[in-house]
């Protein structure tokens, strides 16, 4: 079996199918295309300065309800949970001014006024709690019991994770958020589902009697879902924006040391897992799931006897009966072909994916990855992701150009659609410690653009472009957020039969065609191996008889 992409999605695969062997069956080699040159690595990344300080350079945050990565936490004493945005807990960290508090949201300037939207710099928990009520009022309240409802419908998950139930194989995440009651969510913007819970667009006359209101769609939700997926609320889908919502009112963490350390953590669990199976049924010679660092080119498929996997030289790296893709389509860079035709068997031609999409009128007509008949995959295969730049830079910031006080600078800032515009297309700009910031932006900020925000003498230690993307992009929801199916290819049978000895070609990365994060990830991780676990006889489904009465 192989694994194309050793991120979140990859390594997690491993670790699952690990835990279904318990025959020693599985022969797993995971190919791992991060670090060499033009390919971007997984999303989720960090980086160690000189003073053994950790920063987030991708997924920074882990929401307390993430069960599968707790799970994974727990299963590895060396990983340690911290607070986020913590440079870690166990260094000493020299800093040259204290740690600031709170946050803002940065508005607009061009008429002259307050810029700030909002900005409780300074202000306990429980102060930011009331201004914030305050601000938006029953808004607020709306958008919290919509997040709450959602977060209990999403935790159904976990026991359809874990049932072996023939209704709970599912194929493809849109029938996980059918079951779950999260179809609609899934399939809208997120400004349509706050119209649907009746969220205001204009703020009332009756609360201008108050003084100090805002639109919270407008203003706190529009920072929070350009921050963490660079798209305004109408780009983005609806569950996006409620998970989105969801980390603002739990528990949340971050790995010490780095996000990433979970992967090499996944795979490490899983080779101790198997070898460990393995050792117990004398069956141990060599370690049986394996990382190598290759970039898979070529995927041919001869039908019946498996995937053979190309490098991009052309240099064949195996057949393999199973292989997961565990990378998005859209820049996997990876051409997929089928062998032979009803005049000669060595032709090669484009190999026909399963979850198509017959509509001409969807705009993944210009895309790749079109199947052998005319059809093609669903928007969410083949629309671009966001870009995002991280940049890490030592500097003091410019409280002047930020019509601030030095005594009342937030931590963390954060922007409108206007205040993004006006202010070079930052998406956020964070204190990790002293005069450490980290700032996403969509672009590359020039050294004007650094001198302005943090003065002359300002260092850029490090820039990220997330060129091929951090986030898809979501499109405001509807076609945009119709996943393909978990199973793309099987054999060319069309069947998805079980116990099938034709090759088979699977899909984790559909799960973000309406939403991504760390936990979705290992969602489509453990969904996917067990739709490959049933189909190799590691585990068997079952069917409820209901006996008739008497």
């Amino acid at each position: 079996m192989a694994i194309i992409g050793s991120g979140v999605g990859g390594s997690f695969t491993a670790k699952y199918l690990a835990d279904y062997d318990s025959s020693c069956t599985l022969d797993i080699t995971i190919f791992d295309a991060s670090g060499l040159e033009g390919e971007q690595g997984s999303r989720v990344s960090s980086l160690t300065l000189e003073n053994g300080a950790t920063i987030e350079l991708g997924a920074s945050i882990i929401f307390g309800g993430n069960k599968l990565v707790q799970e994974m936490i727990d299963g590895d004493s060396k990983l340690k949970r911290t607070t986020p945005h913590s440079p870690g807990s166990n260094r000493e960290i020299k800093t040259d001014q204290t740690a600031r508090k709170g946050m803002g949201i940065f508005d607009d300037i061009s008429d002259g006024g307050n810029p700030w939207a909002l900005l409780v710099a300074n202000m306990s928990s429980n102060e930011v709690k009331k201004t914030l009520m305050f601000r938006y009022n029953l808004d607020l309240w709306r958008i919290n019991r919509a997040t709450q409802s959602a977060l209990s419908s999403f935790n159904m998950i976990y026991d359809l994770l874990d049932s072996r139930h023939e209704s709970t194989f599912f194929d493809s995440p849109n029938d996980i958020w059918r079951a779950t009651g999260l179809a609609y969510a899934a399939s809208v913007s997120f400004n349509d589902l706050l119209d649907k819970i009746g969220v205001a667009n204009l703020i009332p006359w009756w609360r201008h009697i108050f003084g100090h209101q805002g639109l919270v769609r407008s203003e706190l939700y529009t920072a929070i879902n350009l921050c963490n997926n660079n798209q305004s609320n109408d780009q983005i889908s609806g569950l996006a924006g409620l998970v989105n919502s969801a980390a603002t009112t739990g528990d949340l963490f971050a790995i010490d040391g780095g996000n990433d350390q979970l992967i090499a953590s996944a795979i490490q669990q899983a080779q101790e897992k198997h070898d460990g199976v393995c050792r117990r049924k004398d069956t141990y010679n060599e370690r049986k799931i394996r990382s190598i660092q290759k970039k898979i080119k070529t995927v041919v498929s001869d039908f019946e006897s498996g995937m053979e996997l190309f490098d991009s030289k052309g240099k064949s790296l195996g057949s393999y009966d199973v292989v997961v893709l565990a990378v998005p389509l859209q820049f996997s860079g990876i051409t997929f072909l089928g062998k032979g035709s009803l005049f000669d068997s060595n032709v090669l031609h484009p190999l026909s994916l399963n979850g198509m999409v017959d509509s001409e009128d969807s705009d993944a007509n210009v895309h790749e990855h079109k199947g052998a008949y005319g059809r093609h995959l669903p928007t969410s295969a083949s629309r671009p992701y966001t870009q995002v730049v991280t940049s890490i830079i030592f500097g003091d910031l410019n409280a002047t150009h930020f019509y601030l006080d030095e005594d009342n600078i937030p931590k963390s800032i954060y922007f409108t659609e206007k205040g993004k515009k006006q202010q070079m297309g930052l998406s956020s700009i964070s204190q990790i410690f002293g005069n450490v910031y980290k700032v996403f932006s969509s672009e590359v900020l020039s050294e004007e653009s650094v001198a302005i925000l943090f003065g002359d003498t300002a260092k850029v230690e490090y820039t990220k472009i997330w060129d091929k993307g951090a986030t898809p992009a979501f499109n405001g929801g509807k076609e945009s957020t119709y996943s393909t199916q978990f199973l793309l290819y099987d054999g060319g049978h069309g069947s998805g039969s079980l116990s099938d000895d034709s090759a088979s070609l699977y899909y984790v990365n559909s799960m973000e065609a309406a939403v991504s994060a760390i936990e979705i990830s290992a969602i489509g991780s453990k969904f996917v191996s067990k739709l490959i676990a049933r189909r190799l006889g590691l585990i068997n489904s079952t069917v409820e008889i209901v006996e008739d009465e008497l």
